[in-house]
């Protein structure tokens, strides 16, 4: 009987985490943004689409095979924070451009420049597409 009065808390606190999954496209790349500045390297990469792990991966290779060795890092996640990265900056303002069925295109404003940013859904998640504009 008594566990029946805990059985409301217990859904709602197995509902508070699964919302966590069910995050907007915004919502997503915040949590990317905030995983990069706070340098928490395998959070950051979650938020990248397969496509992006695969590509950035793919670019670690060729760099690594035209630089001299042990100039490029081992692990491609490490190039998620080079200080090249446009994106790894507070966000200013974050707008939902357009959205349909697995996809979405953010306006981001951050450190004074404005970004388009793709995203995808994958595996129930909203993910950083970064190979947008190789697809064109």
């Amino acid at each position: 009987m008594t566990n029946r009065k805990f059985l409301p808390i217990a859904l709602a606190l197995l509902g508070g985490a699964a919302s966590c999954h069910g995050e907007t496209p915004d919502d997503a790349f915040r949590g990317f943004v905030a995983a990069i500045l706070a340098h928490r390297q395998d959070d950051a990469w979650a938020h990248l689409s397969a496509a992006s792990q695969a590509a950035m991966k793919a670019a670690r290779d060729n760099a690594a095979a035209l630089a001299p060795k042990g100039t490029v890092p081992d692990d491609p996640k490490a190039l998620l924070f080079g200080e090249d990265v446009g994106l790894a900056r507070p966000i200013d303002k974050i707008e939902v451009v357009s959205q349909s069925g697995s996809r979405a295109r953010l306006s981001v404003e951050a450190g004074g420049e404005k970004h388009e940013v793709q995203m995808v859904r994958e595996d129930g998640r909203w993910k950083l597409d970064l190979t947008y504009g190789l697809k064109l």
